[in-house]
């Protein structure tokens, strides 16, 4: 390395003679891996730096070492499911902060990749060796953490994608650490089920799925609204998946080796993941008198001193059987041999089945010697879409077989994640084995320290909110000093003093994904996801142009100002008026109301808006125009919203919700919804049918317009457009003749004739393609034509 390199590497070295040891190892220099690593989220994080290179347990004894393992601060020892609840999980916690807790470990330790197995739907494997799941994994890997806890789950069942529900507080919530879906209902602190998704997509509309990597994206959310389609019942849980543990037992002169390493070897049917380490696990076995304790078979062959192996009977055949055992996935691998005599390697992966390992050849000899060195790759036997490999033998069987020395490396697969990694300053590393007897243990960490790489001065100042203030509205644009130099920011705002967990992810953004990239500032999508009267925390770091992030600013205060969001909406219906008056209550708290805005709509789930929203349509139809939705403004707290006589665009919509509005302007987040019947007839017929005139009933029918939702088209799963709308039948039950109704557009014409006058029956019902039928009868009257009075011959003093 040159002397100009502002890279030195370093390396720390720790003999163990004890079961339990602790030593301390500094990293010097100004970065390492937290401090350069992008917030986990859906897809693959970055990391600009990485200092650790590998760090080496060997055994340099001459007893087995019993299950070891290293932890560095106390982190990361993952070897089994309680050991990884007892990191996650703290005595006296409450099933919803339980809850809440596993989703948060489970969502920062992994990405969106598959081993398109079993594999990565055991927490323990997936944690430890991969550090990656799709959505159909996950499901599996977090519930698998939850019941164990001792949680309560159920299956979710979105459309295209899998989830998995959680009990606290009397009810099941959609926690979903594939996606970061944790969906807030109207008060802004109730995690919400699926149940309530597919009732209101708005709720999944106003959120941020995909976590902090991926930008905001109002259609993004739209896609993601339309996979919660089911309103049903919904039953079902999932086994508990795996039972692997992180257990190895290193015979004298074996060592696992921790790598940060990508070498491009991995187990899996999904493709290369973007992210992962590959270590080692080497075996020198000692060749001595008693080489036979850690072989699996071996015939006829002996150990002399300084010589080696020797067959003890030069005519008969030699084999040696050497099994290896890892808790880490192996994917590949060599043997290096220098041995004598026709013998062949092969290479099993069950103890049964052997294939040879000759086929890839390296020979160090340029002519035939006495003693070859031989090294042989297991790779092309290790193929990354066989099954997964944990246990494997290496067979020598030939003829004459003298060896002197052998030695066997696996490559393994490690997630990155689950490294025990060291940090910048002092490093409190921890040993353990279960071993009965003496040991003899070596730990060698290798790592890099850099200069040029400080940090960026955090911010330092809240420009707004100021630190305590009260705020007008539940959108501020929040906005700090800010730092010169700085590339991005990551902002996050929670409901504690300590920000110990984030509001939900719409309030945890890096400023380059969001709508305000380059800017010292960010602003929530829209009004209402804030509660008026509540005390929130907000926090800011930056990022420099080289990757490395500042420590956190300060934590700040505010408490935004509004109106309470109205609660308890009701319809009250009149069939025989064909009225319904929507009726709601101001909810306590929050500036006082000056009136309130009610808007309507017949899209299931919509955003209710005063101004038009640009929609997304579905993959085919790419975004149109949702009109504005509001109706009316009242000061009251009810409204006639349906009824023969209202004014265009006054009403007659199926769907409702309220806002709020102080003196100021101030608005409230949207109310619930409230849904009326449907199909329900909202008009009355006209007067009667004067005969020789013409008699036409345009009949009104509240009926849904229809929403996004995503159907499958063979492999293609996520096939979205507008759905589901209320296909309407208009059917004639009774009538007289001269009455006719178009079945498709509901409309009812009367033509009689002078013999029909008098009263007549009629009755009609409509039918939803989505289901119900609503009747209306009525008695329709004919009359004569009433006579043109006579032309009024004025006198003048009229």
């Amino acid at each position: 390395m040159s002397s100009t390199s502002p890279v030195r590497e370093h390396h720390h070295v720790e003999e163990i003679t004890d079961g339990h040891h602790r030593y301390r190892v500094r990293m010097g220099g100004t970065a390492d891996g937290p401090t350069t690593r992008d917030p986990v989220g859906y897809g693959p994080y970055g990391q600009a730096w990485e200092p650790n290179l590998l760090l080496s347990l060997e055994n340099t004894g001459d007893n087995p070492v019993v299950n070891p393992w290293v932890r560095v601060n106390g982190k990361r020892s993952w070897r089994s499911i309680p050991e990884i609840l007892s990191e996650v999980v703290r005595p006296g916690m409450s099933e919803a902060e339980k809850a809440r807790a596993i989703w948060e470990f489970a969502r920062r330790h992994r990405y969106h990749h598959t081993t398109a197995d079993d594999e990565v739907k055991d927490t323990v494997k997936m944690l430890n060796v991969y550090g990656y799941t799709l959505c159909w994994d996950e499901a599996y890997t977090v519930a698998n953490l939850w019941q164990v806890a001792g949680l309560r789950i159920r299956r979710g069942v979105p459309h295209g994608h899998c989830t998995t529900e959680v009990w606290f507080d009397g009810r099941f919530h959609l926690l979903d650490s594939d996606e970061h879906l944790l969906i807030l209902r109207r008060d802004n602190e109730t995690i919400a089920g699926e149940e309530d998704l597919a009732r209101d997509h708005d709720l999944v509309k106003r959120a941020h799925v995909y976590g902090i990597l991926s930008p905001e994206s109002r259609r993004t959310s739209e896609q993601a609204a339309s996979l919660f389609v089911h309103r049903g019942p919904r039953t079902g849980g999932r086994p508990v998946i795996g039972g692997h543990c992180m257990k190895l037992t290193l015979r004298p002169g074996e060592a696992l080796v921790w790598e940060w390493a990508d070498r491009g070897r991995y187990h899996g049917h999904g493709g290369r993941p973007p992210r992962l380490s590959n270590g080692r696990l080497r075996f020198a076995p000692r060749l001595d008198p008693g080489f036979a304790r850690w072989t699996e078979t071996v015939v006829n062959l002996r150990a002399a001193a300084g010589e080696g192996l020797t067959p003890i009977e030069p005519d008969r055949e030699t084999v040696l059987v050497y099994r290896m055992e890892s808790p880490y996935v192996v994917v590949g691998g060599r043997v290096e041999t220098a041995a004598t005599g026709a013998w062949s390697l092969e290479f099993s992966s069950d103890g049964s089945t052997w294939r040879p390992a000759d086929d890839e050849i390296e020979s160090d000899a340029v002519e035939p010697a006495p003693t070859e060195s031989r090294k042989r790759s297991l790779d092309p036997l290790l193929p990354c879409s066989g099954p997964a490999v944990y246990r494997c033998w290496v067979r020598l069987r030939g003829a004459d077989l003298a060896l002197t020395s052998l030695a066997i490396e696996l490559d393994l697969q490690m997630a990155p994640l689950s490294l025990p990694a060291l940090e910048l300053g002092d490093n409190e590393v921890e040993y353990e084995d279960e071993g009965p007897g003496p040991r003899q243990v070596r730990l060698t960490h290798r790592w890099q320290e850099r200069e040029d790489l400080p940090a960026p001065p955090a911010p330092v100042r809240p420009v707004f909110p100021a630190d305590g203030a009260t705020v007008p509205g539940t959108r501020p644009v929040f906005s700090w000093e800010p730092v010169p130099g700085a590339m991005d920011y990551h902002f996050e705002l929670g409901l504690h003093p300590d920000l110990r967990q984030i509001l939900s992810p719409g309030f945890e953004r890096l400023i380059s994904r969001t709508a305000h990239p380059g800017s010292a500032c960010w602003q929530p999508p829209e009004d209402g996801l804030l509660t008026p009267g509540r005390a929130y925390y907000w926090r800011v770091r930056a990022r420099s142009i080289q990757g490395r992030w500042s420590n956190w600013s300060p934590v700040w205060r505010f408490t935004p100002q509004a109106p309470a969001v109205p609660v308890d909406l009701q319809l009250e219906v009149d069939r025989e008026e064909r009225r319904i008056v929507l009726r709601w209550i101001p909810a306590n708290g929050g500036t006082a109301v000056d009136h309130f805005e009610v808007h309507g709509s017949d899209e299931p789930g919509f955003t209710a808006s005063p101004i038009p929203l640009t929609r997304y349509l579905g993959h085919r139809h790419g975004e149109g125009e949702a009109p504005a939705t509001l109706l009316a403004q009242t000061s009251e707290t009810s409204l006639v919203v349906v009824g023969p006589d209202l004014p265009e665009g006054r009403g007659n919509r199926a769907l409702y919700r309220v806002v709020a509005v102080d003196a100021n302007g101030v608005r409230s987040g949207a109310s619930d919804l409230a849904e009326a019947p449907r199909p329900f007839i909202c008009s009355r017929p006209p007067g009667p049918v004067v005969l020789g005139s013409g008699w036409v009933y345009q009949v009104q029918v509240l009926h849904s317009s229809g929403d996004l939702r995503c159907i499958s088209d063979g492999p293609d799963r996520y096939r979205s457009a507008i759905r589901d709308r209320d296909e309407l039948r208009f059917l004639l039950d009774e009538a007289p003749e001269f009455v006719f109704l178009d079945e498709r557009r509901g409309v009812m014409t009367a033509d009689p004739g002078p013999e029909h006058l008098g009263y007549h029956t009629v009755t009609f019902r409509v039918q939803s393609s989505q289901g119900g039928t609503e009747v209306q009868g009525f008695d329709l009257q004919v009359i004569p034509q009433q006579p043109a009075e006579k032309a009024h011959s004025g006198c003048g003093r009229c």
